[in-house]
């Protein structure tokens, strides 16, 4: 059972309330704290001003008692500095924590009524409007625990298991032209083969794409870069980046591209199901 200021309770169940909504994120990108609220005056509450967003419509939170996720929306419009569309769109808000509670604005020593805390999931652009999935603490459960066998490897490149280093895999070039797709860069005088850096990483490191990094989608030789997702800004000619080759986690790639097979994490000659069922076939 949810407790609270006596007071703020017995505030709550008068028929007029002076009582508004707001919401506390942490933002994952860094580590830097912004208040919003559904009143139309700025709130100072534990030190952060939560800033006045009319537009802020959040969906009833859906909980009960078997533990299923905690999870509701807020939609606002784009009429914020903080929240802009560039930083929706790079990914500065994502999975970031969040605390959704109440309060009475005309005495805020009345102390909050907890709605729900969690973290940012899914983040949808649109027009002039975003849509933020909020995910909450039982979320966690959901998260898988062991690994099941698969034919390619589990690992991933460069972590602890992988071993690979990746300073002879990592290269440094510039940006030369770019696609308005906001996908596509290109950087002439890149000398590796097509698919090199396939299902690699691009870190920039000038730039308005300065510290954003991106997965690889597909390269060709020349220069040619495709990402998975699109890009926060449109990179420009002169932008500086590094560019770390790919993994498809295949044995053969692990063998004749990093020859490090002693520490593929992956089972490719493990019969599956259909071959364990099979009756009345002998070998």
């Amino acid at each position: 059972m949810k407790t609270f200021n006596p007071d703020f309770q017995s505030h709550l169940q008068q028929s007029a309330t002076t009582v508004a909504r707001c919401i506390l994120i942490i933002r994952s990108f860094d580590g830097e704290m912004f208040g919003f609220t559904t009143h139309d005056r700025p709130l100072n509450i534990g030190g952060v001003i939560f800033e006045p967003t009319a537009s802020f419509v959040q969906k009833d939170i859906a909980s009960n008692l078997n533990l299923d996720t905690d999870n509701t929306e807020a939609e606002a419009l784009l009429d914020s500095d903080t929240l802009t569309e560039e930083d929706l769109r790079a990914g500065k808000w994502d999975f970031s924590p969040y605390r959704i509670f109440q309060v009475n604005w005309a005495d805020l020593t009345m102390g909050d009524k907890k709605d729900s805390i969690g973290h940012l999931a899914k983040v949808t652009v649109n027009r002039q409007t975003f849509v933020a999935e909020l995910l909450g603490l039982m979320e966690a459960l959901g998260t898988s625990i062991g690994e099941i066998t698969t034919p390619n490897c589990r690992a991933w490149l460069g972590d602890q298991r992988c071993k690979v280093d990746l300073t002879p895999y990592t290269f440094a070039g510039t940006v030369t032209g770019s696609d308005p797709d906001m996908y596509t860069f290109v950087a002439t005088g890149m000398g590796q083969p097509d698919t090199y850096f396939g299902e690699g990483i691009v870190l920039f490191t000038s730039g308005l794409l300065d510290g954003h990094s991106y997965d690889i989608k597909s390269f060709q030789a020349g220069g040619t870069f495709i990402t998975k997702t699109p890009m926060a800004y449109q990179p420009e000619v002169g932008d500086a980046f590094t560019a770390v080759t790919g993994c498809d986690k295949k044995r053969t790639t692990c063998r004749d591209k990093f020859a490090n097979v002693i520490n593929f994490r992956g089972e490719p000659w493990l019969r599956g199901n259909d071959a364990l069922i099979q009756i009345g076939r002998s070998e």
